[in-house]
C-alpha cells in the first residue's frame, strides 16, 4: 500500500500567490501606461513636425533694417552664419546685423569665390592672383605663375587653381599660406576644354569635367584625382575616367569628402568613394535640365513641366528622390539655404522646405539683391540696392 502525503496550503502561501498575482497585474498595467503614454508622445511630436512642414506663411514684416553702403556692382555669397559681399576692390564678411566680421582689399578685375565649410577664397580670373579665408579672416595670399581660369577650396583652406598654360592646363593645389602642394599636367587635345572643376571637402579628391568635340561629335570627358597616397601610385593622380558620347556635362560637385554629383544636360550621375571613385547611380532625364543648384547632401534640378512652367526634383547622394513639385516663377535665382531652397527673380520669391512643401510665396516692393534664411523657415536676410532687412515671416 502506498502512503501519498498531502502538503496542506497554509494562509501564507495564498497570501504569496496573491501578492505575486496583483504584483503582475500592476507591472502589466504601468507597462501599458507607459506605452500608452510614449505613443500618445510619439503621435503628438509627429503631428507638429507634419503641422510645422505644411505650415505656410502670408507675408512678413521688418524686424530690423540697415543701410546699404556697398556699390550695385556687389555680388554675394552665403559663408556659414556669414555672407561675403565682395567685387573689384575688396571683400568683406558681415554678419546678420550687416556689421562687418572683417575686411580685405585689392585690386581685382575678375573676381571669382569659392566656398566650402569655414573656408572661402577669391580669385583673378585670368589674373594671378588668389586669396584664402577662414571665418576670422584672411588666411593667406598668393600669386600664380600662370592665368588663372578656375578654382575650388576645400573645407580646410587648400585651393585648387585650373592653370592656362599654352595649349595646356595645369591643375595646382596650393595650401592657403602659397605653398604648392601637388601639380598635374595635361594637353587640351588629350583632355578638351575644362568646363568645371571641384574639390572633396578634404582636399584629397578633384573631379573635372572636360568638353572635347571630335568628328562633329561634342563628348564629355569626366576626370577624377587623387591627391593622397592613394594618388601617388597613378600618373598625374589619374585615378579614374570616362567618356560620355554625345553628351554634355557642364556641371560636376563634390558635396562633401566622398560624394560628387555630375550633371548633364539630361541625367544626374552620382559618383562615391573615400579614394577612387565609382559611379553608385545614373538617375536619365525625360527633358533637357533647364538648371542645377547644390546643397552639402543634396543637388536640385529643375526641368520644363507640363501642368506648371517648371518641376523642380531634389535627390540625395544615393540617388533617391526626396521630393518633386510644380512652380510657375521666371526665376532667377535657386539656391539651398539653411534648411530651405528660396527661388526668387527681381521682386517675386518662392520659399520650399526639404519636405518640398512651399511655405511662402510673396512679391516684394523693392528689388531683391540677395536672399538668405537667417533662422528656421521664418527668419530671412533680404537685401535691396539700398537697404538690408531682416524680415519675421507671419
Amino acid at each position: 500500500m502506498s502512503i501519498q502525503l498531502l502538503k496542506k496550503e497554509t494562509n501564507a502561501d495564498s497570501e504569496m500567490d496573491l501578492y505575486n498575482k496583483n504584483l503582475r497585474r500592476h507591472r502589466l498595467r504601468n507597462f501599458g501606461i507607459a506605452a500608452v503614454i510614449i505613443c500618445a508622445a510619439v503621435l503628438f511630436a509627429w503631428g507638429i513636425q507634419i503641422g510645422l512642414e505644411h505650415r505656410t506663411f502670408e507675408t512678413y514684416e521688418v524686424v530690423r533694417s540697415f543701410e546699404r553702403v556697398d556699390t550695385v556692382m556687389t555680388q554675394y555669397a552665403e559663408f556659414g552664419e556669414y555672407v561675403l559681399k565682395y567685387g573689384r576692390d575688396g571683400i568683406s564678411c558681415v554678419d546678420s546685423a550687416n556689421q562687418s566680421v572683417w575686411s580685405q582689399t585689392y585690386n581685382i578685375q575678375n573676381p571669382v569665390v569659392d566656398v566650402c565649410g569655414n573656408s572661402a577664397a577669391v580669385a583673378d580670373e585670368n589674373g594671378t592672383e588668389a586669396m584664402i579665408f577662414h571665418e576670422s579672416g584672411l588666411a593667406g595670399s598668393f600669386q600664380t605663375l600662370l592665368p588663372i581660369r578656375s578654382i575650388s577650396v576645400s573645407s580646410q583652406g587648400v585651393l585648387a587653381c585650373l592653370l592656362e598654360d599654352g595649349d595646356a592646363m595645369r591643375l595646382n593645389l596650393y595650401s592657403s599660406e602659397g605653398e604648392e602642394l601637388v601639380t598635374s599636367y595635361f594637353k587640351l587635345q588629350d583632355t578638351g576644354y575644362p568646363m568645371r572643376m571641384s574639390l572633396s571637402s578634404d582636399a584629397a579628391k578633384l573631379a573635372v569635367s572636360f568638353l572635347q568635340i571630335r568628328g562633329g561629335s561634342v563628348d564629355t570627358y569626366l576626370a577624377f584625382y587623387n591627391f593622397g597616397s592613394v594618388g601617388e601610385n597613378y600618373e598625374d593622380h589619374l585615378v579614374a575616367s570616362r567618356i560620355l558620347e554625345g553628351v554634355v556635362v557642364p556641371s560636376v560637385e563634390y558635396v562633401d569628402a566622398t560624394h560628387c554629383f555630375a550633371v548633364g544636360t539630361d541625367s544626374v550621375l552620382i559618383y562615391e568613394g573615400s579614394q577612387i571613385p565609382e559611379l553608385v547611380q545614373e538617375i536619365p532625364m525625360e527633358q533637357e535640365i533647364e538648371s542645377i543648384f547644390y546643397s552639402d547632401d543634396a543637388v536640385g534640378v529643375v526641368l520644363p513641366g507640363q501642368e506648371q512652367e517648371h518641376v523642380l526634383r531634389v535627390y540625395d547622394t544615393q540617388g533617391n528622390l526626396e521630393f518633386e513639385t510644380g512652380f510657375d516663377l521666371d526665376y532667377q535665382t535657386l539656391k539651398f539655404s539653411g534648411s530651405n531652397i528660396l527661388i526668387y527673380n527681381e521682386f517675386d520669391c518662392l520659399m520650399l522646405n526639404r519636405s518640398g512643401n512651399i511655405f511662402y510665396t510673396g512679391t516684394f516692393e523693392e528689388s531683391i539683391s540677395n536672399l538668405y534664411t537667417l533662422s528656421g523657415n521664418q527668419r530671412f536676410i533680404l537685401m535691396h540696392a539700398s537697404r538690408t532687412d531682416q524680415i519675421r515671416l507671419k
